[in-house]
């Protein structure tokens, strides 16, 4: 029997393209379904670039794409869910496997179809790391409607021990997987790193820690006069953070050393980390980032802040250090440890890749949620 699998969340219309790391969990999932013979796969999402819907095919995905309604957050989501509601009584799933907390979480929650939504942000505790009241205000909406959608929800993907410990209030059944990544960060050269090459995969977002990277990155440089800082990361949706790290750089007098290279296609993606000696990431607060799993799929060690569920990704001395989030005195420690050091990032590099293959290759992990799948139709069918 045909299993039809609606998938709600952020989509790339380009797949060489991918903002973000729902984005690329959803594709990654997506695709690795799309291998199952017996699965019909559609994805539905919103993008702000669009002016009329549109249907595309990816492979054996077939991808559906509305123009995201204006304003949507003042009207508590409701224009959106519509638009959601309409699509699942046009596609009549099976099951609804919705991404996120906000708007495609709550179509899925609503519909009467079986659903199940995995969570990948905290809005609760991202909220407080967003720079200006009118931003700060529009994540306090969605911290509220996120409590509104999860109040609701009995099924939940976790994607880390981080999640149920993040919402002790919520009374759902926790399925735990973790995110896939793209099978080509498997292939990336373990040969070609660059002693000195610093990589940060991240938004140029305050959540991220851009500032307090670039800064510990300065302390870096007087022990290590090669070291060169590369960030790969869209700097448009808070260009006043993007220009105030750009400044510091120049104030810190690491301007040439720290590159602002903007979001890159998988090709350069890929060649990026393969290049780099050691992946920072200096956030404020993450639940699963995808660039740490991504890293460890490249073979290289990672320096992150031990925020969320990052301690559940790195593990100490073996493929990575942690550090205190907001702290550039530790943060400069451990890059400096990790550049001094290249046979020792080589070597945590290839348990890094043994690990990573273990947790976040896409098709295991793909078999998994077709297991949470057909157990939700089942129990569907039999509460008939």
């Amino acid at each position: 029997m045909t299993v039809r699998v609606a998938m709600l969340g952020l989509y790339p219309p380009d797949p060489d393209h991918i903002l973000g790391g729902v984005e690329a969990v959803t594709y990654h999932l997506t695709h690795a379904l799309s291998t199952f013979p017996d699965l019909d796969i559609h994805a539905v999402s919103f993008r702000p670039d669009l002016k009329q819907p549109r249907r595309v095919e990816h492979g054996r995905v077939r991808v559906h794409l509305f123009p995201t309604p204006r304003n949507d957050r003042l009207f508590w989501r409701r224009p959106s869910v519509r638009v959601l509601r309409r699509a699942l009584q046009y596609l009549q799933p099976d099951v609804v496997h919705a991404h996120g907390t906000t708007m495609y979480a709550a179509a899925a929650v609503s519909s009467p179809f079986p659903h199940v939504v995995t969570v990948h942000g905290i809005m609760a505790r991202e909220a407080p790391t967003v720079w200006g009241w009118r931003r700060r205000l529009a994540r306090e909406v969605d911290r509220w409607f996120e409590r509104w959608v999860l109040t609701r929800t009995r099924e939940v993907i976790a994607i880390s021990p981080y999640v149920p410990q993040a919402y002790p209030w919520l009374r759902a059944r926790f399925h735990f997987i973790e995110n896939p990544v793209d099978p080509r960060f498997f292939d990336a050269p373990m040969d070609g790193m660059e002693v000195g090459n610093v990589l940060c995969v991240a938004r140029v977002i305050p959540r991220k820690g851009v500032l307090t990277l670039i800064r510990a990155f300065a302390r870096v440089t007087a022990d290590v006069p090669a070291a060169e800082l590369h960030i790969a990361g869209e700097t448009n949706s808070f260009p006043e953070y993007a220009a105030a790290c750009r400044n510091e750089a120049r104030r810190l007098g690491v301007a040439s050393r720290v590159h602002f290279l903007g979001p890159l296609g998988m090709d350069a993606l890929v060649d990026a980390y393969a290049r780099a000696q050691v992946v920072a990431l200096a956030s404020l607060q993450e639940t699963a980032p995808v660039v740490i799993a991504e890293a460890l799929a490249a073979g290289r060690p990672v320096v992150a802040t031990a925020v969320g569920g990052v301690p559940y990704m790195v593990k100490e001395g073996k493929t990575g250090w942690l550090v205190p989030p907001d702290d550039e005195k530790a943060l400069a420690r451990a890059l400096t440890t990790a550049l001094t050091s290249p046979e020792m990032c080589r070597r945590m590099g290839e348990v890094a890749r043994a690990d990573a293959r273990a947790r976040f290759h896409p098709l295991p992990l793909a078999e998994k949620h077709v297991d949470v799948y057909r157990s939700l139709i089942r129990e569907a069918g039999q509460a008939e």
